[in-house]
């Protein structure tokens, strides 16, 4: 066999083997595309089941944290709603004390100008209470601590602002009706028959109840949402 005749075999071999090898390659990438073409389809909706699955828990999360928020939200409307009778009460009971404090100093001041009672008399506003007033101030300390007593049971359910107005406002009202008979009882001077600071602090602290009532009221509004109802 002449050089010529290998080397025409060898180039047939080579060119038979590198036209297998574009088939092979044609075919294996053809294969790749549509191996791949499946794994992205598996792939995507593996994603979508993943998906659908978080997009459903997600619901179900939001569902439940809507019941407790309602829950939630209706808890604190009953609370306030009762909560705020009481302080009606509180508030009352206080207002018809103090108005009896300044119908007393103006029956004093009279007695007083136009002395209208006998030096062996019972000297009113000196000696003692008078059933009425006994009966407002007792009134006054059953109001407070029944008030104090529901609020101490459901303040958790209150807002930090709130809890603070509220024991402002009981510590307050406590203090007036624990200090009416200081208040009230005079000589026949009207001089206090107590220390001066007295009066001062309890008429100071009427004042400041009646500046925290605003307050606590709208904090009322904003915990149940009525100033957010359009």
């Amino acid at each position: 066999m002449s050089t010529t005749n290998i080397y025409e075999i060898a180039f047939a071999v080579i060119g038979s083997i590198g036209g297998a090898g574009v088939i092979i390659f044609g075919l294996s990438s053809f294969l790749g595309k549509v191996w791949a073409q499946r794994l992205m389809q598996m792939e995507i909706a593996k994603h979508a089941e993943q998906l659908e699955e978080l997009k459903s828990k997600f619901k179900k999360n939001e569902t439940e944290h809507l019941v407790r928020f309602t829950g939630l939200h209706e808890k604190q409307a009953d609370i306030i709603a009762k909560l705020y009778y009481k302080l009606y009460e509180v508030n009352l009971c206080r207002d018809t004390l103090t108005l009896q404090l300044q119908c007393r100093e103006i029956k004093e001041s009279y007695e007083r100008e136009y002395k209208t009672y006998e030096p062996w008399e019972y000297i009113y506003g000196v000696h003692t209470l008078t059933d009425e007033e006994r009966e407002m101030v007792e009134a006054l300390k059953v109001a407070v601590n029944d008030m104090n007593s529901f609020y101490g049971r459901h303040k958790l359910y209150l807002s930090s602002e709130c809890c603070e107005l509220m024991n402002r406002v009981t510590q307050l009202s406590f203090f007036i009706s624990s200090n009416y008979s200081n208040v009230a009882l005079k000589d026949e001077k009207g001089e206090y028959r107590v220390n001066p600071k007295v009066p001062e602090t309890w008429n100071a602290s009427i004042e400041a109840i009646h500046t925290m009532l605003p307050l606590l009221d709208s904090e009322f509004k904003n915990i149940i949402g009525v100033d957010k109802v359009t």
